[in-house]
Order: C-alpha cells, then sequence, then structure tokens
C-alpha cells in the first residue's frame, strides 16, 4: 500500500525511519508534506489521490477543525472513501509499528520477513551495482537502500510464504556480497556494535582526540557500559597537551605540525605506552571554518593495535562544515576500532588453530617514536 505523512505547521516525522518501517512491511511511504492549517484540505484530497492511507500530525487539532462537518468526533484512526486516515500528535516508531501498521496490513494478506545489512564505505549507487540481479521486477526479494551520512542500511525483503531453504540461501547469496562491508545485521547503530563488540572480546580501549574534541569518546559513554572497555578518553587540544599529556616530542610538532600524521602516531603512541590498553584511536586535524592549521577538512587519525606492536596512521580530507567534519572523524574513528577488534578476533582464530607457544606480554616500546613510514591494515 501507499503511504502519505502530512504534518500540519510542525512536522514529528523521521522520513528515514517512516520509509524503513514501510518498506519491512511490504508499503511505501510515497509522500511527505507539511502544511500551513489553511492548505489541510487540499493537502488531504492531493494525497487522497494516490495513496491508500494517510498518517496526520502535528497540529490535530486543526485537522479535526477543518473536518469538523464530516467527523462526528475526533477518532485517531478512521476511513474515508476508502482510505484509512491516522490522527497523531507525534509519529514515534512505536506508533507506526504498534497502531498504524497493523490496520494497514489488514487490508492485504502478504506478510514479509526483512534481512537487514548494516554496511559502510559503500556508496547507495555502488550498493545498488552490486545487487543488480535482485532489483528486477522478476526478482523475489525486494531490496530497500536506506543511507545515513557515510553508512547504507540495506534491507532485503521476502515473503514469509517463502520456503525456508530459500530464504536460507537468499540469505547466504546477500551475505557473500555484502559481508565484506557490513558491521551488523540488525538495527544498531556503530558505536553500539563497536561497544558490544570491545566488551565481548574483553579489549581495553584510549582514545585522544584534537580533531574531534571528545565526540568519539561522547558517542560511545552515551551507551551504558562503556566503564567495561574505555579505559580514558582525553582531549589534547593544545600543542603543549599533546607533548605534556601524550608525550608528542616538541620537535616532530615543530617539523611537522599539529595537523600531521607523525603526530597522530605520536599521540596513539602515547597512549599505548603505559601498557594498559589494547587498542588506542587518536585524532588530529582541522574541522574547520578557519585554516590557521592546515586545510579545512585534513583529518589523522591513528589506529594503535598492542598486539601487533604497531601504529597505523591514516589520511582523511573532508568537504563538509565543522560540524560535518567533526561526525566524519568520529564515523571513521570508530570504523578503525572496528578494523582492529576484527584483526584481534583473526589472531585469536589462527591461534587457536595453530596452538602457538605462550606469547610474552606486548611491550609498547618496541613502537618507534617516530616512524618512517606509516603502516596501513
Amino acid at each position: 500500500m501507499k503511504v502519505g505523512f502530512l504534518s500540519v505547521e510542525r512536522t514529528t516525522v523521521d522520513v528515514r525511519e517512516a520509509k524503513i518501517a514501510m518498506f519491512d512491511s511490504g508499503h511505501t511511504a510515497d509522500a511527505f508534506l507539511t502544511v500551513g492549517a489553511e492548505e489541510i484540505d487540499r493537502a488531504v484530497t492531493y494525497l487522497r489521490t494516490f495513496c491508500d492511507a494517510i498518517v496526520i500530525d502535528g497540529n490535530t487539532a486543526a485537522f479535526y477543525d477543518t473536518y469538523k462537518d464530516t467527523l462526528s468526533s475526533r477518532p485517531e484512526h478512521f476511513e474515508l472513501d476508502g482510505k484509512l486516515h491516522s490522527v497523531v500528535r507525534e509519529v514515534t516508531p512505536e506508533f507506526l509499528t504498534e497502531r498504524f501498521l497493523p490496520l494497514v496490513n489488514k487490508k492485504t494478506k502478504k506478510r514479509y520477513a526483512t534481512i537487514v545489512f548494516k554496511t559502510y564505505r559503500k556508496s547507495e549507487s555502488e550498493l545498488r551495482i552490486l545487487l543488480k540481479d535482485y532489483l528486477t521486477k522478476k526478482s523475489k526479494v525486494q531490496i530497500g537502500f536506506f543511507p545515513d551520512f557515510m553508512e547504507c542500511e540495506v534491507h532485503a525483503r521476502c515473503l514469509t510464504s517463502m520456503a525456508q531453504e530459500d530464504m536460507t540461501a537468499v540469505s547466504q547469496k546477500l551475505d557473500k556480497i555484502l559481508g565484506g562491508f557490513t558491521y551488523a545485521y540488525e538495527r544498531i547503530s556503530l558505536e553500539e556494535c563497536v561497544s558490544q563488540m570491545l566488551r565481548e572480546e574483553g579489549l581495553k580501549l584510549k582514545i585522544a582526540e584534537s580533531f574531534t574534541g571528545g565526540a568519539i569518546g561522547a558517542a560511545l559513554t552515551k551507551l551504558p557500559g562503556a566503564s567495561e572497555f574505555l579505559m580514558e578518553d582525553v582531549v589534547t587540544y593544545s600543542v603543549a597537551s599533546k607533548n605534556k599529556r601524550l608525550g608528542v616530542p616538541l620537535e616532530v610538532i615543530a617539523e611537522k605540525g599539529a595537523v600531521s600524521g607523525d603526530t597522530a602516531y605520536n599521540m596513539a603512541y602515547g597512549l599505548m605506552s603505559s601498557g594498559d590498553c589494547d587498542i588506542a584511536i587518536a585524532t588530529t586535524g582541522n574541522a574547520g571554518p578557519s585554516s590557521q592549521n592546515g586545510t579545512v577538512g585534513l583529518c589523522y587519525i591513528a589506529l594503535g593495535l598492542t598486539w601487533q606492536k604497531r601504529v597505523g596512521v591514516f589520511k582523511y580530507l573532508f568537504d563538509g562544515d565543522r560540524e560535518c567534519n567533526i561526525a566524519s572523524g568520529v564515523k571513521n574513528a570508530l570504523l578503525l576500532v572496528y578494523s582492529g577488534i576484527l584483526d584481534c578476533k583473526k589472531q585469536a582464530r589462527l591461534q587457536a588453530q595453530q596452538q602457538p607457544p605462550q606469547q610474552p606480554a606486548v611491550n609498547p616500546t618496541a613502537v618507534p617514536a617516530t616512524p618512517d613510514n606509516f603502516d596501513n591494515f
């Protein structure tokens, strides 16, 4: 069914979440309008020309006043000329899944199961190319793409009447295509995924932030259980703090600059030098809006893995405003931590298979203070 969303004076609709909820249930979100009170009747008339159901939110009193001669009361749900209308002040996920969709689903016999892939570092257009065989009208699987900043959530929808073995085969084929850049198979955020994995693997994390200004730590500590894996998050914004707190040599900053791969490297190394963390992540750069410390959007992120006795430095150039650049830095830093956790799990599997002799504890001093070349993972 085609669903339209009409907001009166103010909108409470999360467009992306509404599209996902409709897709997963076999429907489509075909229009999102925001109008003033005087435009309600015209907007409803327009939506009813192509929508099977309409959700009205915002100033619901104005909506009921517009139709006081048609409606004898103020019902939350009603049908008019065969069209379902649902009126609510705020469109929440609970309203959609628990109150609206059950009514819409009664009008169709089809039911769907959905497979979720939380993908990263692939654009929607790139994903469409990879999944082109599933985007034809003959495909028994419908694919929905829901981009969000640097990620794209891919939903694969199948009829519940599909045989279980066929559904399993579809899931395996899709995972073969998307698995290499999927960080989760459920609707959780990247920070939730990283936090969960750090706890499960018993890994300890340290963070040093300049470019991101504490935003990485904020993303992780807004979730419960961060104390199980987060050792510290220091915001070393000034040259003095980078030197005194992390031991970044002043000559490195003088020669290479505070915004440099060498500085990021030494920030991560400074975190690792105490020997009480498994993963270290450090950021430095220029988020904007001015360009006093190098190109706006230039960012270096260093990832240190103590079991590998090395630090990798990664260079980025973001092209947004200050807020967007910082968000990009946070996202990329979390993705690097995620890659580090995967490396740890891989090493654990190899050790279990080979059963090597007990390895000595990692000595952080084995990592050189100033790199000649930066390792990439």
